[in-house]
């Protein structure tokens, strides 16, 4: 029997290899929180549209983001020579959002026999590798029930408005125990009534309000507060970076965007004290707003967000505010 392993990253596809696996094991690789989420009909399209906007937020080479998509999906169209698939993935939003993408996928081909979700409520990173096979006991087999509930969230994801899955994510998903936290989630990256803040940057907001911070450590204590940590380093520093270069910054202290391809622009960014603006003091306090301060151009899921002026999803009342 050959099997195919799907993982949310390369850190767990070691963990698995030194496990003892013998599938062939390929990780995702992609930030599905960051970024647009095209309606489109192949993964290779939707790809196409990803790899440009990677490359261009986290500064890397164009050609190297599109051929580690490519060989990917060229994989992805070669399932039929897997008699198993074994999809394993984490809790957290980073990683049931992969998960949506590739049942959709497999909804799309067809095929539900011989794949199995293998899922954890916790971080495979926190397992060793004679503790990490556990959760192959709780693997469940797909079923049709499974592509037809994850095609429909990810089209809802690729519409041009959050409002289907802030309808979705008010109730719990029938065979994805994950999947309603991780959308509630994923809903608090939209900005805030009042502040234009989202989740994540309130909380980078808070933080520096009460002691000038690193980056680093800025990082290190929002995956802390987080039930369920789902942003890397990369997409972090891109929010503090549009916080900071902003026309009306809300951070003081760094004096070049993140770079991970230049050591010394590195080590000076995350370890330079940095600390609230006077227009950061405001917009956290609710005096001013960031979005009609500052504009915004971001992508949620399909939703374009840019101008003065954007959906807002209020955190504490769960609702969801279109654009005014």
């Amino acid at each position: 029997m050959t099997t195919l392993l799907i993982t949310d990253g390369d850190q767990t596809a070691d963990l698995l290899t030194a496990a003892g696996s013998r599938a062939i094991i390929m990780p995702w690789r992609d930030a599905l929180h960051e970024g647009p989420i095209p309606p489109l009909d192949t993964l290779e399209a939707v790809s196409a549209v990803r790899a440009v906007h990677l490359a261009e937020v986290f500064k890397f080479d164009p050609e190297t983001v599109a051929a580690t998509f490519a060989e990917r999906d060229a994989v992805m169209g070669r399932h039929a020579e897997f008699d198993r698939i074994e999809l394993w993935f984490e809790h957290d939003l980073y990683d049931q959002l992969q998960l949506l993408q590739i049942l959709d996928f497999f909804a799309r081909e067809k095929r539900s026999q011989g794949i199995v979700i293998v899922q954890a409520d916790s971080f495979f990173a926190m397992e060793r590798p004679d503790t990490v096979m556990r959760f192959a006991i709780d693997g469940v087999r797909v079923t049709q029930g499974h592509l037809d509930t994850a095609a429909k969230i990810w089209a809802e994801l690729t519409s041009p408005t959050p409002e289907l899955i802030a309808k979705r994510a008010s109730k719990p998903i029938k065979g994805f125990p994950f999947m309603q936290a991780a959308l509630a989630r994923f809903l608090e990256e939209l900005p805030q009534p009042k502040t234009g803040l989202n989740r994540t940057e309130m909380r980078l907001l808070d933080s520096l309000g009460m002691e000038d911070m690193s980056a680093a450590a800025l990082f290190h204590q929002a995956r802390q507060a987080e039930e369920a940590a789902f942003m890397g380093t990369w997409p972090f520093y891109a929010v503090i970076d549009s916080l900071a270069f902003c026309d009306f910054p809300l951070i003081e202290g760094l004096y070049t965007p993140y770079s991970h391809a230049d050591s010394e622009v590195h080590a000076e960014y995350v370890t330079a004290p940095l600390k609230l603006s006077m227009v950061g003091e405001d917009i956290l306090s609710g005096d001013q707003d960031h979005v009609s301060t500052n504009g915004i151009k971001r992508w949620w899921g399909g939703t374009e967000m840019k101008g003065f002026s954007a959906w807002r999803f209020n955190r504490d009342t769960r609702e969801l505010f279109a654009p005014r």
